[in-house]
């Protein structure tokens, strides 16, 4: 990476640690984070001559803080190699899906997931979590400060970039500064004390930047990956134990996303006003298809599309993805491609498949041009890939 490259990347990373890209819809400077991701391409492993999407399994890692409160939530998932993956940021504010009924005053109200987990414990909080993201989890954990540092002890420090001083209040209400701001090489006890640190009546929106740069610490110092130890279980067994499971997300690179949310006021859902976050279905669905294509559970959708991307835009990619929901298409792969750009959005699948999807999908693509799917995906009913009209659209608004 040349030094002005590098440099351009470190003021953005200052910019985000500042908060000048709040996380209230997707991200404006999504883009950097969006090409480190796609480095592990998980998805483009996906066969083209009718194999089955690669195994992606996903893990549920609860970070618990002082006197056992939730403090941070994070699906990491393990690339299609077997070592490396992404980390993916859920906010503990995140509102539960609720069902909606007929009588207005028996509808049920939307919890925050770290009520969730007050109430209900480890195993109603991954019922939640995997509703919410449609995710189903190989394994599940909630990890202690003690746990933590063991897992991260193998980084032995961790520059993590700051927008503000970090401080953390005790039990028994003594606070005490954890970090100042800037970027400063922590040593890992320090770096989970970060990651964990919450305040009496101190919103999640104000953690955001926090938990990010501690991840984008991570990553940066796992780099290539760390040396896979011999004891580790690689079977598919193995993954059953978080321990196992993250020595070996952190033998390859690591990706970090953190997911939009977007403060709930309105107060019919939200009469008390209190901390809780919405996540944008198009981009949650966009990101697991990108990197856990494997474990999307998935709604009842009549059909099913692998989306290809030439732009490597995420804006594109959500946009696609966003219509087809709204068709009542559901989404299993998505991914970005090395390939020639065309005007035209093509459709490949079988003459049924096809013609159902030009009824739903109408002009939401500018033209679509059908063809047979040659090399068809298990589980994936057909094959889009965007077209420049349609990137051309979603970038003037329409």
């Amino acid at each position: 990476m040349t030094t002005f490259r590098s440099r351009q990347i470190r003021a953005l990373r200052i910019a985000i640690a500042a908060g000048v890209l709040a996380a209230l819809t997707l991200p404006i400077g999504v883009t950097l984070a969006w090409n480190q991701l796609l480095d592990s391409r998980s998805t483009n492993s996906v066969a083209t001559s009718g194999l089955e999407i690669p195994a992606t399994p996903a893990a549920l890692i609860a970070a618990l803080g002082q006197g056992g409160q939730l403090s941070h939530v994070a699906v990491v998932t393990l690339a299609a190699s077997g070592v490396g993956g992404t980390a993916v940021l859920v906010p503990i504010g995140a509102a539960t899906e609720v069902e909606q009924v007929a009588n207005a005053s028996k509808q049920e109200s939307p919890r925050r997931l770290a009520e969730v987990y007050a109430r209900d414990g480890l195993g109603g909080l991954a019922s939640e979590v995997q509703g919410l993201l449609d995710v189903s989890f190989v394994t599940v954990a909630a990890l202690g400060r003690v746990e933590l540092i063991n897992v991260l002890a193998p980084l032995g420090g961790v520059e993590v970039l700051l927008d503000r001083e970090v401080i953390t209040v005790a039990v028994d209400g003594t606070p005490t500064k954890l970090a100042d701001a800037g970027e400063t090489l922590y040593p890992v006890d320090r770096v989970v004390d970060i990651l964990l640190a919450r305040r009496d009546n101190e919103k999640e929106s104000e953690r955001f930047a926090r938990h990010r740069e501690v991840w984008n610490g991570i990553a940066e110092r796992v780099g290539a990956g760390l040396e896979l130890p011999p004891e580790v279980d690689a079977t598919p067994a193995g993954l059953a134990d978080v321990n196992n499971f993250l020595k070996r997300v952190m033998a390859g690179t690591l990706q970090v996303w953190q997911l939009s949310a977007a403060p709930v006021i309105d107060t019919a859902v939200n009469p008390k006003r209190i901390d809780m976050y919405s996540l944008d279905r198009a981009e949650v669905t966009m990101v697991f298809a990108s990197v856990a294509p494997s474990a999307l559970v998935g709604g009842d959708y009549p059909l099913t599309v692998m989306i290809d991307s030439p732009f490597n835009d995420p804006i594109v990619s959500r946009a696609a993805v966003a219509r087809f929901l709204e068709a009542g298409i559901g989404v299993g792969v998505m991914r970005e491609v090395s390939a020639r750009e065309s005007a035209a959005t093509l459709v490949a699948g079988d003459s049924e498949t096809t013609a159902d999807l030009m009824s739903l999908i109408a002009d939401d693509f500018g033209t679509v041009t059908v063809e047979r799917w040659t090399s068809p995906v298990s589980g994936i009913d057909a094959s889009v890939t965007l077209g420049t009209e349609f990137a051309e659209l979603v970038r003037s608004g329409k």
